[in-house]
């Protein structure tokens, strides 16, 4: 399962993660850990498509996150404000697992259009996957072209005898 991380450093560190449809799928607080402990958990989880800081420009804990998935770092314009944290937040209490699950929630939010429009794609097997090609950056134009070029008719060129100018006597 694809996923999209949120991560609050600090001495308590917060994490969130959602499916790529929005859903909270896990979250917690690890207390004095390092991003080894954070990477472990969170691939339990899912293969992550971004990590996601509530602050910008992000922490080194998280960058350092994001570089062991070998994914982006999503950051917000200007870091987010604690009301703002607490209205995406409202029914979560721990202050560290909020900050991650409002940093998760607004990366979703940023591509949360482009991930509807692959759900009406129709069948398509693996809309997930296109999800996570997507959000990593990938052109959707290169993503959908098919795998070999159609075979065009062939068509048998004729050369065109051109009448002479000359007279004939």
């Amino acid at each position: 399962m694809y996923v999209i991380v949120g991560i609050d450093a600090g001495i308590n560190v917060g994490y969130a993660v959602l499916d790529l449809n929005g859903a909270l799928v896990a979250a917690g607080v690890e207390k004095e850990a390092n991003d080894e402990t954070i990477v472990r958990i969170v691939a339990k989880i899912g293969i992550p498509s971004l990590v996601a800081s509530d602050v910008s420009p992000a922490p080194s804990f998280v960058s350092k996150v994001a570089a062991r998935f070998n994914v982006r770092v999503f950051t917000p314009n200007k870091s987010m404000t604690a009301d703002e944290k607490r209205l995406i937040g409202s029914n979560i209490i721990d202050p560290h697992i909020r900050d991650a699950y409002a940093a998760a929630v607004k990366a979703y939010r940023n591509y949360a259009n482009r991930l509807r429009q692959v759900d009406k794609l129709g069948t398509l097997e693996d809309k997930n996957k296109l999800k996570h090609l997507i959000i990593q950056g990938q052109a959707l134009a290169k993503i959908l072209k098919p795998e070999h070029k159609p075979k065009l008719p062939h068509i048998e060129r004729r050369s065109v005898k051109k009448k002479s100018t000359k007279k004939r006597k």
